[in-house]
Order: C-alpha cells, then sequence, then structure tokens
C-alpha cells in the first residue's frame, strides 16, 4: 500500500474516490492541487489517517461539468 492517497470527489453523485496512490508526496500533492479539474479532493497520509490538504469543489466546473438538471424535459 502506497503512503499517500488522493481521493476526487464526482461531481455528479458527490461520491469519493480514489485517483492515485504514490510514496512520493510532492507528486500525490501535485495531482491533488494542480490536477482536480475543480473537483473537491484530498491528500490523505495512509500510515496516520490524517487529510494533509482539502480543495472544496469549484462551482463553476461543476456546473459545465457534472450539475444535474431536474425536470429537464
Amino acid at each position: 500500500m502506497a503512503r499517500y492517497e488522493v481521493q476526487f470527489q464526482a461531481f455528479k453523485t458527490g461520491e469519493w474516490y480514489t485517483k492515485t496512490d504514490t510514496d512520493s508526496k510532492p507528486a500525490a500533492y501535485s495531482v491533488a492541487s494542480r490536477g482536480n479539474f475543480g473537483r473537491a479532493c484530498r491528500l490523505i497520509d495512509t500510515e496516520t489517517g490524517k487529510v494533509l490538504v482539502e480543495y472544496d469543489e469549484d462551482e463553476g466546473m461543476k456546473a459545465i461539468n457534472g450539475m444535474v438538471y431536474k425536470n429537464q424535459y
């Protein structure tokens, strides 16, 4: 098992899923901070269970990529 895990939150369902895991903290941080494409995400140290960094979802990106419209047609 890798030391660091990056999780993203799906736009449509809101469920958390593992995007990547690695032993490299800089690589994990890069994915979490730059590769999240507006999704909520978090970086977890799997040895301690501590969330090292967490980013909120970008509402504009959610509207473009995942918003479910009620009563659409």
